[in-house]
């Protein structure tokens, strides 16, 4: 870990979190992959030239690398600021799902995943490790989201659609383990919808996002703290006064968050529900603002200095560590894409109010 600069504006230290040969980034933003106390936070490699990927914890505190995959990694499991990093990983011809703890670097199996029934996501795993979810595309065209409960063995598939492309999926916060999924119109995506599922039953309840309520969703959306809301960013009309919403199972009608001339793209939600990340993907230097949700203020806290290319190590991903202390993402500013973090001054968060 090296600090790279101070942010004039926010007072944010920016420091560079890892320095390797090979790409490297955060993996994603929407369900954090960082433990549930804020002190650790995954990074992935990337294969480079005669060296392979891999997967790694960084201990914020000292800066220490813990190996939990030296091989190129498939994109880990949805589990939000948890005890364990859940991944599937290839065991001869069986496809396992596998979870590593953030602090004792324990490995378990935890279950082998029926291929049979087509090609899995990532997946989700719930909050209590109870559910893993994800979205299964057999062959053929169609789209299911298979849930299996792992203390008993049991799973079912909880919708099925020919008319849609499932991803995306993940388990809320709130212990409901109720299952957010982007649904995709096919063949053409004009639509994308938000909706929700539950272990138990089958059939999706669907935000009010999407014509006629919104511009259509970007594909990132984020649940907001242990409520049964979402945050989510879109497109723009001509007249959208700002282009982040919040939405909830039971609402009519999507809010606007803030009215702002920014347009955010890569989002999330900070852990106590407080707060939202975005990222101002048009903008030069590509800056990563957080707002309050209560009050509507936003404020740039850094400037990335990413520039996208074809690659996800460009995008910035961002998110906040548990304990709001440590703001996470990727950038490619040296040239060379690698993870960062910022710390938050709680005068900046307070500001916010």
């Amino acid at each position: 870990m090296k600090l790279i600069e101070t942010d004039p504006n926010s007072g944010a230290e920016i420091h560079q979190l890892i320095d390797d040969p090979r790409p490297a980034d955060n993996i994603y933003g929407e369900q954090p992959y960082s433990s549930a106390d804020g002190s650790r936070v995954t990074i992935r490699y990337y294969p480079q030239n005669d060296q392979d990927g891999g997967l790694s914890f960084l201990d914020l505190a000292d800066g220490s690398l813990h190996t939990v995959l030296a091989e190129a990694p498939h994109f880990p499991a949805f589990h939000a600021w948890g005890e364990h990093l859940y991944y599937q990983q290839q065991d001869g011809d069986a496809l396992v799902l596998k979870r590593c703890n953030y602090q004792t670097l324990e490995k378990e199996d935890i279950t082998t995943l029926p291929t049979e029934e087509g090609r899995f996501s990532y997946g989700t795993t719930s909050q209590d490790g109870r559910y893993y979810a994800a979205s299964v595309h057999p062959e053929g065209g169609s789209s299911k989201v298979w849930c299996t409960d792992l203390s008993t063995g049991k799973s079912s598939t909880l919708a099925q659609r020919d008319d849609y492309h499932f991803k995306h999926e993940q388990f809320s916060l709130d212990g409901n383990n109720r299952i957010l999924i982007q649904a995709n119109k096919m063949p053409d995506v004009k639509f994308v919808h938000l909706g929700a599922l539950e272990p138990d039953r089958e059939g999706i309840t669907w935000f009010p996002v999407d014509r006629p309520h919104t511009p259509r969703p970007t594909g990132h959306e984020a649940w907001i703290g242990t409520t049964d809301h979402i945050f989510i960013s879109t497109g723009q009309d001509e007249d959208s006064e700002g282009n982040v919403w919040t939405a909830g199972l039971r609402d009519n009608a999507p809010n606007l968050v803030s009215k702002t001339p920014h347009r955010f793209g890569h989002v999330s939600v900070s852990h106590c529900g407080r707060y939202w990340v975005g990222d101002a993907t048009q903008e030069e230097n590509i800056p990563i603002h957080i707002g309050s949700l209560d009050s509507g203020r936003h404020k740039c806290l850094v400037l990335s200095r990413t520039e996208h290319d074809d690659n996800q190590w460009s995008h910035t991903h961002p998110y906040m560590t548990s304990d709001n202390a440590w703001l996470i993402y990727t950038s490619n500013r040296s040239g060379h894409p690698q993870v960062y973090g910022a710390k938050i001054p709680q005068e900046f968060l307070n500001s916010l109010s």
